[in-house]
């Protein structure tokens, strides 16, 4: 991909508010081309008609054929599209004993599937541009792609799942499409709407319920005290996609936390992580054939 600071196309979901809506005015004032999506956009995202974007109505749980269509209109008005911004997120709060597998679906659906239908859209457009490729996609993981929660497992699970699949595309797009880049975004708590659109589970487990009125408490709590400031960090995004400002001359990663929270709860997590591999290294080594030599066939990175 060949980042540049001039005009750019941005097809985004989930624009209604917070960092799609924050992406939508900084890329605008920016004179870039954006395609600002999301469900009900006649109502939910009237606010955005006189920044100039193309509002079209995208719900990212529809079928693939849907998708591809909507993709493709995007593509059909602008003439292409140099970046896809998996934004549009659920959060389903609950103990995993009380999550059904449909609450677990809805999860799925939105945050994994979604995004992962979507990529599916945009592939082939930028396969077609160049030998290589060409073009940026940004998922919008979560510090809870990363580390667990308690009351989040269906998010995180939908979350861990993405960065899994994304990570396996990035190396198979490095092997055979190295100009198509990908980007997971793992925000910590940033002050949006997020934390009003909380999907709690109803009680159904009595022991439980200590721990989802704790996330109850937490969540109202949060609300509008988060430490990170979505324009902050969305104006850092825009860098790493232009290659401009704080990204000039570095390369794109696959990941990048954001938040001085959310880097202290990863930093824990790898400190764990770290001292595991050292006080088990022994016993994980021991488990090989005894005249297994060969290496393993190596992957492509």
């Amino acid at each position: 991909m060949t980042r540049s600071s001039g005009p750019q196309t941005w097809f985004i979901t989930g624009c209604s508010s917070g960092f799609g809506e924050q992406l939508v005015q900084q890329l605008r004032a920016l004179g870039d081309n954006v395609v600002a999506t999301g469900r009900n956009a006649d109502t939910k995202l009237a606010h955005l008609k006189d920044t100039g974007a193309t509002i079209l109505d995208l719900d990212v749980t529809a079928s693939q054929a849907e998708l591809d269509a909507k993709f493709q209109q995007a593509i059909d008005i602008y003439g292409s599209v140099d970046v896809l911004v998996n934004n549009a997120g659920y959060i389903q709060v609950g103990a995993l004993e009380e999550l059904t597998q449909e609450d677990m679906q809805r999860s799925l659906d939105t945050n994994f599937h979604g995004p992962v239908n979507l990529t599916r859209s945009a592939l082939p457009h930028f396969r077609s541009k160049g030998e290589n490729g060409g073009g940026l996609i940004i998922y919008m993981s979560s510090q809870g792609g990363f580390i667990g929660e308690p009351a989040g497992a269906g998010y995180c699970a939908s979350k861990f799942a993405l960065e899994g699949a994304v990570e396996s595309l990035s190396r198979e797009l490095g092997w055979l499409a190295p100009g198509i880049k990908l980007l997971i975004l793992q925000p910590g708590h940033f002050r949006t709407e997020v934390m009003s659109k909380l999907n709690h589970v109803p009680h159904r487990v009595d022991f439980w319920k200590p721990l989802n009125d704790a996330a109850r408490t937490r969540g109202a709590g949060n609300y509008g005290h988060e430490p990170g400031d979505p324009a902050k960090m969305v104006a850092r995004v825009i860098d790493i996609a232009k290659g401009t400002g704080a990204a000039e001359g570095k390369e794109i990663p696959l990941r990048i936390p954001f938040g001085s929270d959310c880097v202290g709860f990863m930093n824990g997590k790898l400190e764990t992580i770290h001292k595991t591999m050292e006080d088990w290294d022994e016993v994980s080594r021991s488990t090989d054939f005894p005249d297994h030599e060969a290496p393993m066939p190596a992957l492509p990175k």
